[in-house]
């Protein structure tokens, strides 16, 4: 199989990531952030000696480097199968969560000592970046 790396349109993939890294923000401070800080068990110590290890510009741009990478595995994943629609490109999404994020994340999970919910908040996380993604690389041409 041939993926040409010049069908891949760029601008979608960096909105992709951008916007996954933003919606990570919102999901991990407004929405749940206390929550899952609670269910690790991690304390404000605890949380600022975490920060300390890793400043605001290698956490970021590791989670911004990395939902890039994602962006673009799906974006060739997506030119592969010739998805030319934001309605195909979810689907894809959705079954890229359902498959490998979700799965690993499950078999992570059963191997830990996590409480369910802090699998929960991180699926449900991976499964609308994925959805989303899928719809943005499918659809915008």
């Amino acid at each position: 199989m041939t993926i040409p790396l010049g069908d891949v349109y760029y601008p979608a993939v960096a909105v992709a990531g951008l916007a996954t890294f933003l919606i990570g923000g919102l999901w991990y401070t407004a929405m749940f952030g206390k929550l899952w800080q609670r269910l690790h068990g991690y304390n404000e110590e605890k949380m600022k000696e975490m920060h300390a290890r890793r400043p605001p510009p290698i956490f970021f741009g590791g989670m911004i480097g990395g939902y890039l990478i994602i962006a673009l595995s799906v974006a060739l994943l997506l030119r592969a199968f010739k998805v030319e629609s934001a309605i195909d490109g979810a689907t894809v999404g959705l079954l890229l969560w359902v498959g490998p994020a979700a799965a690993i994340q499950l078999t992570g999970w059963l191997a830990s000592d996590k409480p369910i919910g802090v699998y929960l908040i991180d699926i449900s996380y991976q499964l609308i970046y994925l959805v989303m993604m899928g719809a943005i690389l499918g659809g915008w041409r």
